[in-house]
């Protein structure tokens, strides 16, 4: 309620005490611990209360002022209100309100008692305000079958009557439930009602304008939606939408897990606002369906179930959803006479479509809820059993487990496998508990049994029974698992682990029947796919642990490659058979995972081959090229050098554990000399080098002829990608036999000009290569870097080009092109920010959808904006 005396006390106050207080950043508080404020640097004399005395932090969720609803709520400071948490051990009472101008409840997912309710109304019909944040339906953070649409509204879906229908005799005796009733509180108070539905990721740009709205709107075109419901009018006196999802909306348009369609009334008008106000009386209130603009990406508290670290998304920002939030408390912190709108004269809403399922006496339970089983340690009434770090908990949180999973590269689908659990970082003799472990297809299948602890099989496929890992002396944590898969599944798949139901782990894998290794030559090893299982023959061609381990190289008649493995029992010249899997580590190509590795004979090592360059064709070969010597590097476990072959550069790697010594190397040789360089081609990540494994192996070499000289590309270091170009080379050859240039961007090959068109490439750094040959056998490499970028001024055409390519149709062309011109006119940095994300947001959502997979590729940040 609004004090005049309390506004000039307030003034008083900041003028005695420090302007601004924080609170300190504890890791674990409960009810007890004094709430958390900020105080403004200019005071307007009024103040905001955040509610966190219903479940605001359950879960995910970490709704609070110092926390991820912190930019919200210094945003507010910033504006002049003084900002608290609200605390109490106990109902919600009218007293606790009346010091306040605007009451804030995120998400609740404790429901209101009655006599909660009851105060709200004394508060918002004397003169409060009350701002209602809610989330998509079975946003059930705290798993007690009550989320915080249902809990706004007054009842639960299906269980109108009945708000303790399904729970346990424990939970419906619990304080949190005693004096909840179910009704249709807000409807009946606000004329308003969230609805049971849950769009995916939308953009809200159908606005309501300013003078419609009270000025709410000034400056929002649009504001985002990660999962959210919207609300129905079902007065419209007192309840008015101010800002709705577009029209044309579908069940594509639905948040993935939603129970139900997701999309009720095809978007628009007709699926109710997602923001909206109402006049109750002497003060007012304000809606939105989604938490997602609200939050920041700065969680306070762990999970109170898992105690897991949280993660939030960074909404506060995007688009326009600052903008309208902070003009929301504004307007709720003013005083205004009018008891209903048509008074105010503001144009009225038509009431709200309903399906059947929405009347409240008509709702159904569309699956059996909670949505997941909590573990078994957590109740999510009793703050005793809440997860250390977490809200209510008095404990500080345990040491947070590095956590990774060690299975086959390829999961069999006819045989039994292991996967191994590591935990790392722990303390010593700590136990960490209620992991699970599953293996599932991509669209959501579960295809894994995974073996109990007593040596029994589950029946059906899904996840583990749930398991404990405890720290040895050194803090490490290893659980293995069988598992045994569906024989039909096949195809990427995914390997999860979960904390209860919570996604700690998910990485990628791949499910194929087991196969029998075949033998093959090492080129054709090389072609296979990482994860084939391969069985080979060649010469060992280095010793093993040269260049780390115990690995080595091996050469047959037709290529190289290198082999990992731990026996030390091998030399240079064995010939060996070995049956293993084809991987790539840092780029080179090998074999690992050996089941196999036998001695068959002896060989002598295979000739050095002369080339001009190291590239993909001779990896893992020996081979000798011929150049310059530029660019000698001493590095504290090897020293490199560049072979220069005319403009071709060569890497060269002498590692320290071939007793190569750099000082003998630099005392004999210098930058320019000319010299011949033997060894095994190779690669790290992406650069191709020699690795020279004997000193007779580099040898000084006469001068013959000369190369073709490649020219610089002038003024051509960036091009916009949504243009066209043809950029001739300039390659002058002495000897006048110049034979062939080349040039080679990515996976396009050009000769003699550079021809590059629209959407060719998409934004990003890249390499011309140009390669000139003469007669003579010269060959002269030059590359020279390129950067693709997009322009703020061609926002529009890339939206244009998306449709000519067939990327999108027509419709979305013109929704895109409104959201790319007004990245292009925003008013200041911040706007278009905002306006960006938005529009980015729009076609990542619609990618595989409404818009092809790709087109999103094409959407890196203007230069202009970086």
């Amino acid at each position: 309620m609004k004090r005049n005396a309390y506004a000039l006390w307030m003034l008083l106050l900041t003028l005695i005490v420090s302007i601004t207080v924080l609170p300190m950043p504890f890791q674990a508080e409960t009810m007890d611990d004094p709430a958390p404020i900020i105080q403004p640097e200019t005071p307007n004399g009024k103040k905001v209360l955040f509610d966190n005395t219903h479940a605001q932090t359950a879960g995910q969720a970490d709704w609070v002022i110092d926390g991820a609803f912190s930019d919200f709520a210094e945003g507010i400071a910033d504006n002049g209100y003084y900002v608290e948490e609200f605390r109490k051990n106990g109902p919600l009472a009218v007293e606790d309100l009346e010091d306040y101008d605007v009451f804030v409840i995120p998400e609740a997912n404790i429901p209101f008692k009655k006599k909660e309710q009851d105060a709200m109304i004394t508060y918002v019909e004397n003169g409060g305000s009350i701002f209602f944040i809610s989330d998509h339906y079975n946003a059930d953070r705290n798993k007690n079958r009550w989320d915080s649409s249902e809990v706004m509204n007054g009842y639960r879906r299906g269980a109108h009557d009945d708000p303790t229908k399904g729970m346990s005799e424990e939970e419906k005796n619990s304080e949190a439930m005693q004096g909840v009733e179910g009704s249709d509180w807000l409807s009946d108070n606000f004329g308003i009602r969230f609805r049971y539905n849950a769009a995916g990721t939308v953009i809200a740009d159908q606005v309501v304008d300013p003078a419609e709205t009270f000025g709410i709107t000034q400056g929002v075109s649009e504001v985002t939606m990660h999962a959210g419901s919207t609300l129905a009018i079902t007065d419209p006196e007192i309840a008015k939408g101010i800002l709705y999802l577009p029209e044309g909306l579908d069940e594509s348009d639905k948040w993935g897990p939603a129970v139900d369609e997701g999309i009720y009334h095809g978007g628009g008008v007709e699926e109710g606002p997602y923001a909206a106000i109402s006049k109750l009386k002497e003060g007012k209130a304000a809606f939105i369906g989604d938490s997602s603009p609200v939050e920041d990406a700065t969680p306070k508290y762990r999970n109170e179930e898992t105690g897991a670290k949280k993660t939030t998304y960074d909404g506060f920002k995007d688009a326009d959803n600052g903008e309208l939030l902070l003009n929301m408390i504004d307007w709720l912190a003013e005083d205004e006479s009018y008891e209903n709108f048509a008074e105010a004269g503001i144009p009225l809403d038509e009431p709200s479509p309903f399906l059947d399922k929405e009347i409240p006496e008509n709702s159904t339970e569309p699956e059996e809820e909670p949505w997941s089983t909590p573990l078994e340690s957590y109740d999510w009434f009793d703050p005793a059993t809440f997860a250390p770090g977490s809200f209510g908990s008095p404990e500080d949180p345990v040491a947070e487990p590095e956590l990774s999973l060690s299975y086959p590269s390829v999961l069999p689908n006819n045989e039994l496998f292991t996967i191994e659990v590591l935990a790392e970082g722990l303390n010593p003799g700590q136990t960490i508990t209620g992991y699970n472990l599953g293996v599932y297809l991509d669209g959501g299948k579960q295809v894994a049994k995974v073996q109990n602890a007593d040596g029994s099989w589950p029946s059906d496929y899904g996840y583990s029974e749930q398991f404990s890992l405890t720290a040895n002396s050194d803090g490490i944590a290893k659980q293995t698992l069988n598992v045994q898969l569906d024989k039909n599944a096949d195809g990427n798949a995914n390997v999860r682990l979960r904390k209860g139901s919570t996604n700690v782990l998910t990485n990628p894998a791949l499910i194929r029947e087991a196969e029998e290794t075949v033998k093959l030559s090492i080129q054709e090893a090389r072609a296979l796919a990482d994860g084939k299982p391969v069985e080979v023959e060649g010469v060992i061609t280095t010793k093993p642990g040269l260049f780390g381990g115990q690995g080595f190289y091996l050469q047959d008649e037709t290529a190289g490659i290198y082999v990992f493995q731990h026996n030390e029992a091998f030399r240079p010249g064995d010939k060996v058979k070995l049956e293993g899997v084809v991987s790539t580590h840092q780029g080179l190509k090998q074999i690992s995972d050996l089941e196999l590795i036998e001695v068959i004979g002896e060989s002598e090592l295979p000739e050095f081959v002369a080339v001009d360059k190291i590239d993909d064709a001779n990896q893992g070969q020996r081979v000798t090229i011929q150049g310059e010597i530029e660019n000698i590097v001493s590095h504290w476990n090897a020293f490199e050098f560049d072979v220069r072959n005319g403009e071709n550069l060569t890497r060269v790697r002498v590692d320290d554990r071939t007793n190569i010594s750099y000082e003998a190397f630099v005392s004999n040789y210098e930058e320019g000399e000319k010299v011949s360089v033997s060894g095994i081609a190779s690669i790290f990540q992406d650069t191709y080098q020699l690795l020279v494994v004997d000193e007779d192996h580099i040898q000084k070499t006469a001068d013959s002829g000369s190369a073709p000289i490649i020219n610089p590309i002038p003024d051509f270091t960036t091009f916009d990608i949504t243009e066209s170009y043809q950029i001739p080379v300039d390659v002058y050859d002495e000897d006048g036999d110049l034979a062939q240039v080349i040039i080679e961007m990515e996976d396009n090959t050009m000769e003699n000009d550079i021809s590059i068109e629209p959407l060719d490439y998409t934004p990003g750094n890249y390499e011309i290569k140009i390669i000139a040959r003469d007669e003579a056998g010269h060959v002269t490499e030059e590359v020279f870097p390129v950067e693709a970028i997009l322009s703020l001024s061609e926002l529009d055409e890339l939206v244009e080009l998306g449709e000519d390519q067939g990327y999108l149709d027509e419709k979305m062309e013109k929704r895109l092109l409104k959201k790319a011109m007004d990245v292009q006119t925003a008013k200041n940095e911040q706007a278009r920010n905002g306006k960006w994300n938005a529009l980015v947001n729009q076609i990542r959502a619609q990618s595989g959808k409404k818009i092809e997979q790709g087109y999103i590729d094409y959407w890196e940040m203007p230069v202009e904006m970086r």
